[in-house]
This record gives structure tokens, C-alpha cells and sequence, in this order.
């Protein structure tokens, strides 16, 4: 087949445009640190890059959830400390009253720090974290005891529930029934207390009160331990997907960043190239005779 100069001229420029388009892809690829700008450069490493972004997002989410359930859980745990220390509180009070050797007036003076304590109590029933009341079961934007200790929140069961994993759901709350209405009517106990020790009734105290006390301790104990359990569970979810998302930032950078030492080496190789090919093709390019004779 003939060669004419037209075809070389024309393979030239063809082959020149896409060195030059190299040397701008390379260029980009050093300005933006990625070495894919648009999915048609390598659509096998977009896919798997939108796959690891998509899993690096999932982790955020999941520790996100896992914030906030640490959260409520602190909150709850500090509440629960609380009403401890409260039930504590009133338990030294009601031994004091039980001796039979106290005057009624002292009975009654204890009584009347019985009532504060119970006042106190109410108030960590209605605790709230960020607008919501930790007690109320599903029904946590008004409080669940009223003034009188009635409970007006869910019953137990209204669990609320983080997802702190893929098909992984925790509940974080626990319901004011069962904190504080089970086994015995802790609010009610301390109302009962106060009236045994305003009625000068010590046997009651010393047996009855005492053991519900008792009760009503080890309930919230069993709560703490329940809420220890699941602040030290979400501890170690949270470090396995921290080190997830380490895991899946170094596979993202791995599949779309550049090794700019190797980039800039490219970059060298086609501007020589480029130089070369310009020089040959100013000798293609030259004019003919027959461009002199016209």
C-alpha cells in the first residue's frame, strides 16, 4: 500500500492528540491524588470503590448508633446510681426509726426526711436525656411518674432499640415499671414508711419496710449490672467497627489513590514522548516541491 504524506501527517497528529490526552489524564490524576476521575476510566475499580465508600458509610451509621446508645445508657446507669443511693438513704433512716428507743418526735422528724427522699426519687423516675424521658418506655416526651408516683409510661416490653449492626439491635431503655413498680411499689414503700413512722410502727418497719427496701435494692443492683453488661458489649462493637472502617479506608485508598512518586515518572515518560514526536513530525510535516510550485 502507498504511503502518502496526508496519511502520514494524519497518523501523526492522531497519534500526538492521544499522547497529549495521556499527559492531561496523568496531570489530573496528580492534581486530585485519585487515579480515577470518572467511572469509564476503570468501571471494575469504580464498582468495587462505591461498594467499600457504601460499607464506610454503613460503620459511620452503626457507630453513630452506637454513640447514642452509650448515651442513654450512661444517663440510666447515673439514674439508677441515684435512686440507690436514695433507697440507701431511706433504708439507714428506717433502722433509726425502728428503735424503740427513738421519741415519737424524732420518728417524726425522720419521716419528714423520708417524704424528701421520696420527692428525690420521683425525680430520677422522670430523668430525660436530649429531650426524652428514659423511663417512659415508648412514650418518652412527657414524664412517667406524676406527682403522686403513678406511673404513666409504657409497660415493660416498649423496648427502644439501637441498630448497631447488620440485623443487630440492642434496647437501651428499660421501662419505669420495672425499675421502680417491681417487685414492690418503691415510690409507694417510701410513702408506706413515711406513714409507719409517723404511726410509731416499728415492728413494721424493722420486718416488712426493711425486706421491701431490701427488695426494691437489689432490683436496681440487677439493673446496674444489666446496663454494665450492655455499656461494656457496645465497647467492643464500637472497636470492631472502627477498625472496620480503618480496615475499609486503606482498600479505598489503596483502589483509587495514586502512587505520585510512579505518577510523576509517567508524566516524564509521555512529555518525552511528546517532545520526541513533536520533533518527527516537524520533519513529516515539511513542505514539498509541489507545495513550493504552487
Amino acid at each position: 500500500m502507498r504511503v502518502t504524506n496526508n496519511m502520514m501527517t494524519a497518523n501523526f497528529l492522531n497519534n500526538l492528540n492521544n499522547n497529549m490526552r495521556e499527559m492531561d489524564k496523568i496531570q489530573t490524576q496528580l492534581a486530585t491524588g485519585k487515579r480515577i476521575s470518572k467511572p469509564s476510566d476503570d468501571p471494575v475499580s469504580t464498582i468495587y470503590s462505591l461498594r467499600l465508600n457504601s460499607s464506610i458509610t454503613e460503620a459511620e451509621k452503626f457507630l453513630d448508633n452506637v454513640a447514642s446508645a452509650n448515651a442513654w445508657l450512661d444517663i440510666t446507669d447515673t439514674a439508677l446510681g441515684q435512686a440507690g443511693d436514695i433507697l440507701q438513704g431511706v433504708r439507714d433512716l428506717t433502722v433509726r426509726g425502728a428503735s424503740d428507743t427513738l421519741s415519737q418526735a424524732s420518728r417524726d422528724s425522720i419521716a419528714k426526711e423520708v417524704a424528701q427522699l421520696r420527692e428525690q426519687l420521683i425525680q430520677v423516675a422522670n430523668t430525660s436525656h436530649d429531650g426524652r424521658y428514659i423511663f417512659g418506655g415508648f412514650e418518652t416526651t412527657q414524664p412517667p411518674f406524676d406527682v403522686l408516683g403513678n406511673y404513666t409510661g409504657s409497660a415493660a416490653g416498649a423496648n427502644l432499640e439501637y441498630e448497631i449492626g447488620i440485623s443487630i439491635k440492642m434496647t437501651v431503655n428499660l421501662t419505669g415499671d420495672s425499675v421502680f413498680k417491681a417487685p414492690v411499689d418503691t415510690i409507694q414503700l417510701l410513702t408506706n414508711i413515711e406513714n409507719d413512722l409517723l404511726a410509731g410502727n416499728t415492728a413494721n418497719l424493722s420486718t416488712v419496710r426493711l425486706g421491701q427496701l431490701d427488695q426494691a435494692l437489689d432490683n436496681i443492683i440487677a439493673h446496674r449490672a444489666s446496663v454494665g453488661a450492655k455499656v461494656n458489649r457496645l465497647e467492643m462493637t464500637q472497636s470492631r467497627l472502627e477498625e472496620a472502617k480503618i480496615n475499609f479506608n486503606e482498600l479505598l485508598s489503596s483502589a483509587e489513590d495514586i502512587d505520585t512518586a510512579e505518577v510523576i515518572t509517567q508524566l516524564k515518560m509521555q512529555e518525552n514522548v511528546y517532545r520526541t514526536a513533536l520533533a518527527s513530525g516537524a520533519r513529516i510535516i515539511q513542505p514539498t516541491l509541489l507545495d513550493f510550485l504552487r
